[in-house]
């Protein structure tokens, strides 16, 4: 398995970025930004790839959200224009795409994965998968829209119970208040993604810009 902290495949018009930093449950550290970055680059300006899937290697996590190693020792200067602004900028970008975007939520997804998963268009996670936004209970605020981000698609209850309260979701709850679209076990991923990919043929992306705003 590779060291790098984002791994690139594609297979004809789709392609995958997987979140490869299994040991530390795939936080972001700022490698693993600028690796998106690399990649989303690369991505946007390739005409001939219409679905993008954004996962994570193993079971267990999608993405524990920002790694507090990498952020601890800056001064709120660096805080600001590093950490928060360079991280808002990337995940902008993936925000951006032209091509459809799916996050593959093949585990526990907190904090900062919940920030990211947000930026793409589809969301489906496996049955087991938990939901939450801890960093209140840390005394800490999300760093890259994440506030605005959740409020805006799960509305102001659920909404202020996870901000607020650091309440988690399961995926049938996180469904259910739309922060994600579909649960999927892991044996049905890849037919679920063919059958995006299908429907895809002759989709148009200011039609699906119009649906996600």
């Amino acid at each position: 398995m590779s060291d790098q902290p984002v791994l690139f495949s594609r297979v004809a018009a789709s392609c995958r970025l997987t979140l490869n930093r299994e040991d530390k449950c795939h936080a972001i550290n700022e490698e693993m930004i600028e690796s998106l970055d690399h990649y989303l680059n690369e991505i946007e300006n390739d005409t001939t790839l219409r679905l993008v899937e954004l996962t994570a290697t193993g079971d267990k996590f999608f993405c524990a959200g920002g790694d507090i190693k990498s952020w601890s020792a800056y001064s709120p200067l660096d805080m600001g224009r590093k950490w928060i602004k360079r991280g808002n900028d990337v995940f902008n970008r993936l925000r951006n795409l032209p091509q459809l975007t799916v996050a593959n939520l093949n585990g526990h997804t907190i904090g900062g994965g919940i920030e990211l998963a947000l930026c793409c268009d589809i969301r489906i996670a496996r049955p087991g998968a938990k939901f939450s936004n801890p960093e209140v209970m840390l005394g800490m605020v999300p760093g890259w829209m994440g506030i605005e981000r959740v409020l805006n698609q799960v509305g102001p209850v659920v909404g202020r119970q996870m901000l607020m309260l650091g309440k988690r979701l399961t995926a049938q709850e996180a469904q259910a208040a739309n922060l994600i679209d579909e649960v999927v076990e892991k044996e049905q991923v890849e037919s679920w993604m063919a059958n995006q990919l299908a429907q895809l043929k002759n989709a148009v992306r200011w039609r699906l810009h119009i649906l996600s705003n």
